[in-house]
């Protein structure tokens, strides 16, 4: 089997605490600094930062609906927002408060407006022990939720396929890859678990290790070809894997890989 191809990175901004959900949108890269407590928007060619919005109960997730708007998750309080970029300001989207049972985590939106939401299943920053949690749906215009998928343990990384049909979700505390597919009304059928990080630990191990600590995905994405890009924590890389489970790419940083999106003017810039 050929070696993954390393590749480079280079520093876009710093200042942030705690990078999450980056998404890109004409120019812009819009990043949730989970720790700090604010949405940024980062010019891509320049590297300027500058506040979106501030956040008191922490961002997590977001998405762009069709309409433009980026919808955004209120971590503590489990509550979404829109931000109306005509009007510049932000307006409860969904309360999921009365259904969540730990977090607000990652994120994505189909074609119709429908959003995924990961519910972490454990409030684990106030002191609850990890808890399978579910995957839940808001249907457009935030009117509804229900729950979509039960057990999965500590949701994260959520993207959909290029042709729409398929949802894929990390489980970080679960140490691999869900996918599902996706039928009417948002339905999801058929979980396969397609990948763990097990097969790129040196030791063969996940979870908790005293060489890398945390050997969980945090975040991912698809590029065009259908590769799966997924930030590894504790091995501090992120890594490209095809639809066969073969690592192609790594890209080694300095620190926990987290979240990541594929943006820029050709769509092939990997951001995180």
């Amino acid at each position: 089997m050929t070696a993954p191809k390393q590749l480079n990175h280079t520093t876009l901004t710093d200042g942030l605490l705690f990078g999450e959900a980056p998404r890109y949108k004409d120019g812009l890269l819009y990043i949730s600094d989970m720790t700090g407590r604010t949405i940024y928007t980062i010019d891509t060619q320049s590297g300027e930062k500058k506040t979106l919005c501030e956040v008191e109960n922490q961002p997590n997730g977001m998405c762009f609906a069709p309409d433009g708007s980026l919808i955004w998750s209120s971590m503590f309080d489990a509550k979404l927002y829109r931000h109306d970029f005509t009007a510049g300001k932000n307006t409860l989207y969904a309360d999921l408060s009365r259904v969540m049972t730990g977090y607000c985590g990652d994120m994505t939106i189909d074609s119709t407006g429908r959003v995924y939401v990961g519910d972490t299943g454990a409030r684990v920053l106030h002191g609850e022990q990890p808890r399978p949690g579910r995957l839940l749906i808001v249907e457009a215009g935030g009117e509804s939720v229900r729950v979509a998928e039960e057990n999965i343990m500590f949701p994260n990384a959520l993207f959909i396929s290029n042709d729409g049909e398929t949802i894929y979700c990390a489980e970080t505390f679960g140490y691999g890859l869900l996918r599902w597919h996706m039928g009417a009304s948002g339905r999801l059928g058929n979980r396969q678990k397609v990948w763990s990080p097990a097969v790129v630990s040196p030791s063969g191990k996940v979870g908790n290790t005293e060489e890398h600590g945390l050997v969980g995905i945090d975040g991912g994405c698809m590029d065009a070809e259908g590769g799966m890009w997924l930030s590894l924590l504790g091995l501090d890389k992120f890594v490209r894997v095809d639809q066969e489970g073969f690592v192609t790419h790594e890209i080694k940083v300095g620190g926990h890989a987290t979240a990541c999106a594929l943006g820029g003017r050709d769509g092939k810039t990997f951001c995180t």
